[in-house]
């Protein structure tokens, strides 16, 4: 690992990592390019990619200037992605191995011992995950782009990222002029290709990720920034590639803009309010008056007397200063002059109401303050604006944010970091990562846990059935024999009557059953078997599973009809809606159709209860081939 230039301290730019022409060559191959046109002339630098919308240093110098936009920022960062990710299964993976290599793999990238996370070049401290991520979160709201360098071994196989400050990095495209048939001079765009970090006139290129994976790759001289489709055909060593992450705008191709961007006027405003505040506290507090003298005019002594008495009056309000008067206007020795001598008036007037000024700055920095986290969708509470907030609305606020903010954008984040180090460079299709989610309510994590105290409780040889069914949200049993009874041997018994195959209690099976809380209504069984049975789309199955016991679905309506097992011999049927056509082939391919639905089906989709639902469900008539979908399989 070597870099022989250096950052603005001494240190080094970036990590450097040389490579050999090989890794993961089952990779999925590239997909076909969008035909759709490029820009017409874009703005380059010679040598220096593509020119931003927007400044990137002077976004980053609004973190500086506005304390509000930089606790907005942070928060969001945070919220995405500081508070830690699992690994957890693919929704198409069929119930993967926790064992197996695949699993291996994508843990040692994340967490094994020889994984290297860096927040700068080669030489600063080591990091984690998370602070790294946390880091590009920051750049992608700040900037409107995150850069992620992609460390690799010398066989190419990634051990971890290193953060690239995005003000540093430029998208590489060059442009020609070419003259047309017209005789007209015109820029064209060439083909250029990866990123080239720029600092103080130093530059470090860098691939796209994914270039060096698959059939058709593509290494980057990581000093000249020459592209060849071997490594041993560069001039020097290869460069290492990006992941390089836009915050997507109509507004321009290659580069993200931050969303703040629409409040780049009030933030101005704001700093302009401070400095005016500024003023007001560089005079002690004390406002500006006019001093007006009728009659003569004060003495230089008179004149510093009072500078010092308002230089000094904070916390003396009781001071007193005599002023002299000199230059007299009084002519006495003009016999039409009326009055005195002494005649002489003093008077402080105030250049403004200083308590009403107070006033409106307080209430202008609030407003700024409402803007700016509007425009960030950040909940004041979270940023410590408390005036218009209470606890019950906080928390409405909150777990609106985390729900309808940081949730899609985790969601985005994860599938791009799943298909780029999972998928392509690990060649892992089964295992993504699942950030975790602060301030939201997920019922599926609450759903899960409770399931894993009940499996605790079971296997530690306490609690009761009625204290398993309390933990799973369900009514306690109204037999107290049952209800009071041992897990385990009422497990026994449920056993030795085969209500359940594979030892599960009437309890965890009931926690099957998809949650109150997706409930949008119910039916009546009488009005759904009649509305069945004159279906013409319609495909209906049997499951070998302990918990499910038939399955239907409603090809016209998107509609899946599942029936639970039930100790007492009559099914519970439920009915999801909106459910797509490839859900439904996926249940029934899987491995084990209980636990597909448990982790794609029960929590995903709103669901109806049918009642009085005593008989098996309809077969009805098969569909004509031409109208089932290509991705549903024949049963």
């Amino acid at each position: 690992m070597t870099d022989d230039s250096a950052d603005d301290n001494g240190g080094e730019v970036s990590l450097s990592i040389s490579t050999l022409d090989g890794g993961n060559t089952s990779a999925m191959d590239k997909a076909k390019e969008t035909t759709q046109l490029d820009e017409r002339r874009i703005a380059t630098d010679v040598g220096r990619g593509i020119v931003p919308p927007y400044n990137p240093e002077t976004l980053a110098a609004f973190q500086e200037l506005n304390e509000t936009h930089q606790a907005c920022l942070r928060m969001k960062a945070r919220y995405e992605v500081g508070y830690g990710f699992d690994l957890v299964p693919h929704p198409q993976a069929d119930e993967p191995d926790p064992e197996g290599d695949a699993y291996q793999a994508v843990e040692d990238f994340w967490r094994g011992s020889d994984s290297r996370w860096q927040l700068g070049p080669e030489g600063t401290a080591t990091s984690t995950p998370e602070e790294v991520l946390e880091l590009s979160r920051l750049d992608y709201h700040g900037i409107g782009w995150a850069a992620l360098e992609i460390l690799v071994e010398g066989d190419g196989t990634p051990v971890g990222l290193a953060h690239v400050p995005a003000t540093t990095v430029r998208v590489r495209k060059t442009t020609t002029t070419v003259e047309t048939d017209d005789g007209e001079e015109v820029e064209e765009i060439e083909s250029g290709h990866g990123y080239v970090q720029i600092r103080q006139g130093r530059r470090r290129y860098f691939g796209e990720a994914g270039d060096r994976y698959g059939e058709n790759k593509r290494f980057v001289d990581a000093k000249n920034g020459d592209v060849a489709d071997s490594a041993e055909k560069l001039d020097n060593e290869p460069a290492n590639e990006l992941i390089f992450v836009p915050n997507p705008t109509p507004l321009s191709l290659y580069y993200g803009i931050p969303d703040w961007v629409a409040a780049m006027r009030t933030m101005a405003a704001d700093e302009a309010a401070q400095e005016w505040n500024h003023d007001i506290f560089d005079n002690l507090g004390i406002p500006h008056y006019a001093v007006k003298v009728y009659g003569g005019t004060l003495t230089e002594d008179s004149k510093d007397e009072l500078r010092e008495l308002t230089q000094n009056l904070k916390g003396e309000p009781h001071r007193t200063a005599i002023l002299e008067v000199e230059d007299f206007e009084f002519e006495s020795d003009n016999p039409l002059q009326e009055g005195d001598p002494s005649d002489v008036e003093i008077e402080f007037e105030p250049l403004g109401a200083t308590d009403s000024n107070d006033m409106e700055f307080h209430q202008f920095r609030e407003r700024n303050e409402h803007e700016i986290a509007k425009v960030h969708e950040v909940p004041p509470i979270l940023i410590n604006v408390t005036s218009t907030s209470n606890r019950s609305n906080s928390e409405a606020q909150v777990q609106e944010f985390a729900e309808g903010v940081i949730a899609p954008e985790q969601a985005k984040f994860e599938a791009r970091l799943y298909k780029i180090l999972h998928q392509t460079a690990l060649d892992v299709d089964d295992w993504t990562i699942d950030f975790e989610l602060r301030g939201g309510d997920n019922p599926k994590e609450q759903a899960q846990m409770a399931e894993q105290r009940v499996r605790a409780m079971r296997m530690s040889g306490v609690g009761t059935v009625n204290e398993a069914r309390e933990e799973l949200g369900l009514d306690p049993f109204e037999d107290d024999d049952v209800g009071n009874m041992p897990l385990a041997e009422f497990e026994a018994e449920m056993a030795d009557d085969g209500g359940g195959g594979d030892g599960e209690t009437e309890a965890m099976k009931a926690a099957h059953a998809p949650p109150e809380a997706n409930k949008v209504g119910e039916r009546e069984w009488t009005a759904v078997e009649n509305r069945l049975e004159t279906k013409d789309a319609i495909e209906q199955t049997q499951f070998n599973s302990s918990n499910l016991d038939e399955g239907l679905y409603d090809l016209e309506q998107q509609e899946l009809y599942l029936s639970f097992k039930r100790p007492d011999g009559q099914n519970s049927l439920y009915v999801y809606v909106d459910v797509p056509p490839s859900i439904w082939a996926a249940l029934n391919s899987a491995g084990s159709h209980g636990s597909y639905h448990y982790s794609h089906i029960r929590m995903q989709f709103p669901y109806m209860e049918v009642t009085n639902f005593y008989d098996r469900l309809p077969q009805g008539p098969s569909p004509d081939p031409e109208d089932v979908p290509e991705n549903i399989p024949s049963m």
